[in-house]
């Protein structure tokens, strides 16, 4: 639930207009906050120390509210813990807290001596364990979808339509990577804080899709990952990545987490689902392996690891390998020898040796040095087309059998 969300309640229009701060109508609203009590009253107490983040503050007594400096003042501290927005009693607002509200985008909410204050937080605590609920149910369907064995689609397709999902055309599977998060404050608060930075990721996801036109969407969390459905129409591949980079944006610049993210191919069929599930899976492990600020990739354009993905024989993959450049891995490891990444960086710039050598910052003769080294060792021309593409193949599935070794 959002500020937009609470404007458009039956119950509410009427009793709360906006007086300020419409650019921020999707700030979450987590729960509500009465922030009259002694605590606050007091002059040495900081009203931020007493709130968690993402309340909706309301304030009704004129000893706060006639006093613009103090008032301003804890709005401000409040904001720097996130807080949805802030309600005060009707004839009370200022236009310097209205200035300040609309310059920080906080959304300020003028409260109708109509709508009474029980009134007002029984709908907003109503429709918040509602959604709470509702966004249970969801997660419970959606993981029918990927782990049920015996899955009932025509039951599962009636579930979603009661929440307002049609699954009715192309749908893809996203999978979010949170990585940790090593700020300070995180190593303080360790796993709690995580579980709540993985609570607010969930919310960005929503909010970003939200704000294109899909209010209802499935999302799973798991572990470390965040799981999303996203039908294809309207989300072709260039607008979901822009959504995806705003997402990856402000994860980072909110909760300094890094999020990788795979998306699976679409499919028309809910059985299908899993399938895209498993691809975006891929992705995101492909997401490492290929590195270099990859942190989106579609699966359908993984390039040649699309290929390597489908060989589930693994001991066909290591026995190419050690066909290819076995002989120059294990050189490298007897002699502590960088023959490898200096081969690979030769194919990487089309077998150019003086921009290898650039890259690498060495001597071109220490460069030609080398290739020739490479050459006795693997009893081979490089300049052979054939010959740089097989190479080039055998250092991919090497780091793509390394990589998924590690994360095993």
């Amino acid at each position: 639930m959002n500020c937009r969300d609470l404007m458009e309640m039956k119950e509410i229009q009427g009793g709360m207009k906006l007086m300020a701060g419409g650019r921020g109508l999707n700030h979450v609203i987590r729960w509500i906050y009465f922030a009259d009590c002694i605590q606050c009253l007091a002059g040495n107490v900081n009203a931020a120390d007493l709130i968690h983040g993402e309340e909706l503050v309301i304030v009704t007594d004129q000893k706060l509210t006639c006093d613009d400096e103090r008032l301003i003042a804890m709005i401000n501290s409040m904001r720097q813990k996130n807080i949805a927005g802030f309600v005060i009693n009707e004839g009370q607002i200022s236009e310097a807290v209205r200035d300040y509200c609309d310059k920080t985008d906080l959304p300020l909410f003028e409260l109708s001596v109509n709508l009474h204050l029980i009134d007002l937080s029984q709908l907003i605590c109503k429709a918040l364990v509602e959604e709470e609920s509702s966004a249970n149910s969801r997660e419970h369907i959606f993981s029918s979808i990927l782990y049920s064995e015996n899955l009932n689609t025509r039951e599962i397709i009636g579930q979603a339509e009661y929440f307002g999902i049609h699954l009715k055309g192309l749908y893809r599977v996203l999978q979010f990577c949170i990585g940790e998060n090593h700020t300070a404050q995180n190593a303080v608060h360790g796993e709690k804080d995580s579980i709540r930075v993985h609570e607010n990721i969930k919310k960005i996801i929503r909010t970003e899709f939200a704000l294109r036109g899909l209010q209802q969407m499935f999302l799973l969390s798991q572990v470390d990952t965040i799981l999303a459905l996203v039908p294809v129409d309207p989300f072709n591949n260039e607008l979901l990545s822009k959504v995806l980079s705003v997402i990856t944006a402000n994860g980072e610049k909110k909760y300094s987490v890094s999020i990788l993210t795979g998306i699976g191919t679409p499919y028309e069929y809910v059985e299908d689902f899993r399938l895209s599930y498993h691809e975006a899976q891929s992705a995101v492990q492909l997401c490492r392996i290929i590195g270099k600020g990859h942190n989106v990739l579609f699966y359908e354009n993984s390039g040649i690891y699309f290929l390597i993905t489908q060989i589930h024989n693994e001991k066909l993959l290591d026995q190419y390998v050690q066909a290819h450049i076995g002989k120059l891995l294990k050189a490298d490891q007897i002699q502590h020898g960088d023959l490898c990444r200096t081969l690979e960086c030769y194919l990487d710039h089309n077998c150019n040796a003086n921009i290898s050598a650039e890259f690498l910052c060495i001597h071109r003769n220490t460069m030609h040095y080398r290739l020739d080294k490479i050459k006795q060792i693997l009893n081979t021309e490089l300049n052979d087309m054939s010959v740089s593409l097989e190479l080039k193949l055998s250092f991919d599935i090497e780091r793509y059998r390394q990589c998924s070794t590690e994360l095993r």
